[in-house]
C-alpha cells in the first residue's frame, strides 16, 4: 500500500467515524497536574450560611450544601488554598465569605470558589506563638480572637482593619494578653481572656486603646463566647453562665466535660460535651433548660441550617448530621484516613496506602488508621471497625500487592502480616511465623520489609528478632534466614539477579543476600554486608533509611548523609574485588558535592525513564537517569506539597502518577514517564482531541520502551520528534518553529531502538 493510499484510508475513517483513536478517558489529567488526596474524618470546626456548610479538617477544608446528594466538595493547595492545617472557621453574611484559620497563623478569605491570602498575622514577628482560637463576624468585619489580642479584618477591602491588644500591666509585666474569644451582645464587644472578661461599647472609637475595656464582674475564666437575642453565654471546661441582668449566671454543669458551645439559627444553645460513647450534643432553650440531646463522638463545633437540621463538626468521620432522636449520618469527603503514608502501592489508579508506622526509635505509633485503598476515585478501608480482621490490630505500615492473582500483603509494626486473596479470603501470619525462638517474645513480629520476587515468592524483613529475613513461597511455605552482620531488617529491593538487598535498620548498614534460587537449601546461600569505608561498602553513612533498584540493576541507597550507589549487582559474591557503593559527585548550579551529602534521603523510587525520584526532609527531588541533572524540585512553597518531610514516594507505572507521602498528607503529580513495554500497547494520547485554548502537554502513553516518536500532518510532513521517556512521549503542542498546529488531524508514529514495532495513531487539534 502506498503511503498516499494510507492517507486517503485515514482521512475516510476519520470522516466516516466522527471519531479518532488515542482519546483520553475522563480521569486522565493532564501532564504536570497535581491532586490531593487528604483526610476528612477529623472535623475542627463548621460555619454556615444557613444552607451551606463550610468545614475545617487538620489537613483541609470543605463545602457542602444541604440537601444535595453529593458529598462535600474538598479543596486543598491544588485548588488555590495557601497553608495546611487548618484551626478555625468563619463566615459573614454580608460579604458572603468564609474565613479560614490555620494552626500557623495565615488566613484565606474564600468567596466566589476563590482564595485569598492575608499572612499578616503568620508573618508578623513577635516571641511566641500566633494561635487563632475563634473568629466572630457581623456586617463585614471578622473579628479573630488571637494570642496577640483580636485581630480585625475589613472583608470587603480584604485587608487587616486594626488589632484591639490587652494589656498586662500588673507587677510590672506589661504583656500582651491572648483573647480566647470574642463577641457582640446588645451595645458591648466582651472579650475573654486567661485574665477575665472584658467588655467595651461598640461604638467607642478608641477600642485599640486596652484603657477603654472594662473589667466584667465574675470569678471565672472563660473560653468561649456566644450570642443569642442578645444574651451573652460563656463557657469553661465544665460549666456554662450567661449574662443576666449584667451579672453573670451560671446557668449549666456539666459532669463529664464541655468541648463546644454554639448559637442555633433559631433561639437555642448547642452545648457539645464529653461522654461515656464518646460526645453527646445538649440543646438549651433560653430559659436555660436542656430539652433536647443526642450522642455525637467528639463534636468541636455545631451549626443548626434554616431548615432546622444540625450538622456537627466531630473528631470521627468529619462532619455528622442529625438525624433521628438519637442518630447521626456522616458527611465525609472521600479520601484516607490519615494524613501518614509511610508505605505506598500504586499499579493502574489502584493505590494503597499504609497508614501506621513507629517512632524515630522504633517504638510504636499505635496508630488504628490501618490501609486506606482508592482504585479508580473509589475508597475503601482497611482499618478497625471498617474492615473486621483489623478490629483493635494497629500500626500497619507496609503493603504490597500481587498484580498477578490479586493478593494483598499487608504487614504491621506489631501486628505480624496479613494476606488477603482476591476472593476476600484472610490469613494472620504471626508468632507462628516470625522470630518464635526470639528473646524479644511478642516484639519479634515487627515487619519493617516487604516485596515480591519475580517467582512470586514474599520476602520479609523484621526488626528486633532472629532470623531477621524470611520468605514465603507460592504454596505458603516459610523459610527464615539468618543473615551475620545486621542485627535488624529493614525495606528490601531484590536485583535482576535474584539477590535479596535489605536495610540494616538502627545503623546496620545494607545486606545481600543470595538463595542461589533455592529457598529450602540453604547450603549453597551467601551473604555480604556493606557498611561505611572503603572496601566493606563505602556507604555515606550506616544509617539506612532506604533502597531501589533501578533500570540498570544498579543499587541506590539512601542514608542520612546522602546517597551512594552500587553498580555492581554481581559484585558482592565477586571475591576478585570488593562490592563498593559509589558516591558521585555532581555539580548543581555553582556548588558541587556527593550527591545529596548531609541530606537525610528517606525514600528512593523510580521511574520508567530510569529517573529518580528522591525525597528528603527539606523535600522533593526528581534527578536524570544518572543523577547528573535535577529536572524537578518541589517544596511546600514551589508546589501544593503540604510538608518538605517527605515519608515515601511510589510511582504507579502505568499512568506515570508520582505519589509523594508527607508527615501532613498524600499528593499525587502527573510525571512524564510511564513504564514502556517491549512493543506498543493500548497507545493512549491525552488530551485528544486538543481543544484551541489548551497550553499545556499533550501525552502519549502506552509505548514501547525509549520508543522513537514521530508527529506528521496528514501528508506527512514532519511536526515533531521525540523520545519516549520510558513508555510515554510528551509534546508542548508546538510544531519545530514554536507555532501551534493548524486545526485538522495529525498522525503519530511510534517506533522502538531496532525498528521493528511501529505504531501509527491520530490526534486531533480542534479550531
Amino acid at each position: 500500500m502506498t503511503s498516499m493510499t494510507f492517507f486517503k484510508r485515514l482521512l475516510l475513517s476519520v470522516a466516516v467515524s466522527g471519531s479518532v483513536c488515542c482519546g483520553a478517558t475522563a480521569q486522565d489529567k493532564s501532564i504536570g497536574n497535581w491532586e490531593s488526596l487528604l483526610p476528612f474524618n477529623t472535623g475542627l470546626g463548621v460555619a454556615t450560611d444557613g444552607k451551606t456548610l463550610y468545614t475545617v479538617y487538620n489537613q483541609s477544608f470543605s463545602t457542602y450544601t444541604d440537601g444535595r446528594d453529593y458529598l462535600p466538595v474538598p479543596y486543598s493547595k491544588v485548588e488555590g488554598m495557601s497553608d495546611i492545617g487548618m484551626k478555625c472557621v468563619g463566615y459573614d453574611l454580608t460579604t458572603n465569605t468564609v474565613i479560614l484559620a490555620y494552626a500557623n497563623g495565615n488566613i484565606d478569605l474564600f468567596k466566589n470558589n476563590t482564595f485569598y491570602n492575608l499572612p499578616y498575622l503568620k508573618q508578623k514577628t513577635v516571641a511566641g506563638t500566633k494561635t487563632i482560637y475563634q473568629i466572630y463576624t457581623e456586617n463585614g468585619f471578622a473579628y479573630l480572637a488571637t494570642s496577640l489580642g483580636v485581630l480585625v479584618l475589613d472583608l470587603t477591602d480584604q485587608s487587616v482593619l486594626s488589632t484591639y491588644q490587652f494589656i498586662d500591666e500588673s507587677a510590672g509585666k506589661n504583656e500582651l494578653i491572648p483573647v480566647l474569644s470574642f463577641t457582640r451582645s446588645g451595645n458591648f464587644y466582651y472579650a475573654a481572656t486567661p485574665l477575665g472578661l472584658y467588655r467595651a461599647d461598640k461604638d467607642n472609637r478608641q477600642l485599640q486603646n486596652y484603657q477603654v475595656w472594662s473589667k466584667v464582674a465574675t470569678t471565672d475564666t472563660f473560653t468561649s463566647l456566644t450570642n443569642i437575642n442578645n444574651t451573652l453565654f460563656l463557657s469553661k471546661k465544665t460549666k456554662i453562665a450567661a449574662m443576666v441582668n449584667d451579672t453573670v449566671k451560671q446557668v449549666y454543669v456539666s459532669s463529664t466535660g464541655i468541648r463546644c458551645m454554639d448559637a442555633g439559627y433559631y433561639a437555642m444553645l448547642m452545648i457539645g460535651e464529653e461522654s461515656a460513647k464518646g460526645g453527646k450534643i445538649k440543646i438549651m432553650n433560653m430559659d436555660f433548660a436542656i430539652t433536647d440531646s443526642f450522642d455525637c463522638v467528639g463534636p468541636n463545633q455545631a451549626v443548626q441550617l434554616g431548615d432546622s437540621s444540625i450538622y456537627v463538626a466531630s473528631i470521627d468521620k468529619g462532619m455528622k448530621r442529625r438525624v433521628g432522636k438519637n442518630e447521626t449520618r456522616n458527611f465525609m469527603a472521600p479520601g484516607p484516613t490519615n494524613q501518614a503514608s509511610y508505605d505506598i502501592y500504586a499499579h493502574n489508579k489502584n493505590v494503597y496506602v499504609a497508614h501506621g508506622g513507629y517512632s524515630s526509635n522504633f517504638d510504636r505509633n499505635k496508630t488504628t488508621a490501618g490501609v486506606s485503598n482508592v482504585n479508580q476515585g473509589k475508597w475503601k478501608y482497611y482499618k478497625e471497625f471498617d474492615y473486621s480482621p483489623f478490629d483493635f490490630l494497629e500500626d500497619f505500615n507496609l503493603v504490597t500487592r500481587n498484580e498477578k492473582n490479586g493478593t494483598l500483603y499487608i504487614g504491621s509494626f506489631f501486628e505480624g502480616l496479613f494476606v488477603i486473596k482476591a476472593d476476600g479470603s484472610v490469613k494472620h501470619y504471626k508468632n507462628d511465623v516470625f522470630s518464635t525462638s526470639s528473646a524479644w517474645g511478642e516484639y519479634g513480629r515487627q515487619l519493617m520489609g516487604l516485596t515480591l520476587d519475580n517467582n512470586d515468592n514474599l520476602w520479609v524483613a523484621t526488626i528486633f528478632s532472629n532470623p531477621q529475613l524470611y520468605a514465603m513461597s507460592p504454596d505458603g511455605a516459610w523459610t527464615s534466614f539468618s543473615v551475620p552482620g545486621v542485627q535488624y531488617g529493614g525495606p528490601i529491593v531484590i536485583d535482576d539477579y535474584g539477590q535479596i538487598w535489605f536495610v540494616g535498620t538502627s545503623g546496620g548498614g545494607v545486606a545481600v543476600y543470595n538463595t542461589n534460587g533455592t529457598l529450602d537449601d540453604k547450603t549453597d546461600d551467601n551473604s555480604y554486608h556493606l557498611t561505611t569505608g572503603q572496601g566493606i561498602g563505602n556507604l555515606p553513612s550506616n544509617v539506612v533509611n532506604c533502597i531501589a533498584k533501578d533500570k540498570n540493576n544498579n543499587i541506590w541507597i539512601g542514608t542520612d548523609n546522602g546517597i551512594g550507589i552500587v553498580s555492581n549487582c554481581s559484585a558482592p559474591f565477586d571475591q576478585t574485588a570488593p562490592c563498593d557503593a559509589d558516591r558521585p559527585i555532581v555539580k548543581y548550579d555553582k556548588f558541587a558535592g556527593y550527591l545529596f551529602e548531609s541530606n537525610n534521603v528517606r525514600t528512593i523510587a523510580v521511574d520508567g525513564a530510569n529517573r529518580k525520584w528522591v525525597g528528603t526532609n527539606e523535600g522533593v527531588w526528581l534527578l536524570s537517569s544518572d543523577a547528573s541533572q535535577i529536572i524537578y524540585n518541589f517544596t511546600k512553597e514551589n508546589s501544593p506539597l503540604p510538608s518538605n518531610v517527605i515519608q515515601k514516594i511510589a510511582i504507579d507505572d502505568v499512568t506515570g502518577d508520582v505519589y509523594i507521602g508527607t508527615d501532613q498528607g498524600l499528593m499525587s503529580f502527573r510525571s512524564t514517564a510511564t513504564e514502556g513495554g517491549k512493543t506498543n500497547v493500548d497507545v493512549l494520547a491525552f488530551p485528544n482531541p486538543v481543544k484551541s485554548d489548551y497550553t499545556g502537554t499533550i501525552a502519549i502513553r502506552g509505548l514501547s520502551a525509549n520508543a522513537d516518536v514521530r508527529i506528521t500532518d496528514i501528508a506527512g510532513q514532519l511536526v515533531y520528534k521525540t523520545k519516549a521517556l520510558g513508555g510515554q512521549a510528551v509534546w508542548n503542542g508546538k510544531d519545530y518553529t514554536g507555532a501551534r498546529p493548524q486545526s485538522g488531524v495529525y498522525l503519530i508514529y511510534a517506533s522502538n531502538t531496532d525498528g521493528s514495532e511501529t505504531y501509527a495513531g491520530k490526534i486531533v487539534f480542534m479550531k
